[in-house]
């Protein structure tokens, strides 16, 4: 989804279709399909029907942080398992890594929900 995303931003001029965005990217056209409607139900992008139809931005790429992105297509609940599949760590009785894992991940999130779209395109 980041990757249409970041393709989209980067030719915001115009709308693309599914099979256009299937020719450029190489996803898997149904796979791209599904992507496509997440995003246009979560607000990321419109999607308009017609001869000049297809998908564009709904926000500005300032306004679009990866961590937004993740939860809405994904969810976060990946990054609140325990990194040796634990169900979970008892409080009184955390395993050897819970702590390095706690801060590591709350590295990653932070990083995640400070980087946006624009940043993601500035660095490409």
């Amino acid at each position: 989804s980041l990757n249409v995303l970041t393709y989209m931003a980067n030719h915001s001029y115009e709308n693309m279709s599914a099979d256009f965005l299937h020719s450029q990217l190489g996803i898997p056209y149904q796979y791209l399909r599904q992507i496509l409607t997440k995003l246009s139900r979560t607000g990321f992008i419109n999607s308009s029907r017609g001869r000049r139809g297809g998908f564009e931005l709904t926000r500005d790429t300032d306004t679009i942080y990866i961590a937004d992105v993740i939860e809405a297509m994904e969810g976060l609940e990946g990054f609140n398992k325990c990194i040796l599949g634990f169900q979970e760590c008892p409080f009184d009785n955390r395993c050897a890594i819970h702590n390095l894992w706690e801060e590591s991940r709350n590295n990653i999130l932070n990083i995640m929900k400070q980087t946006s779209l624009a940043n993601l395109i500035k660095k490409q």
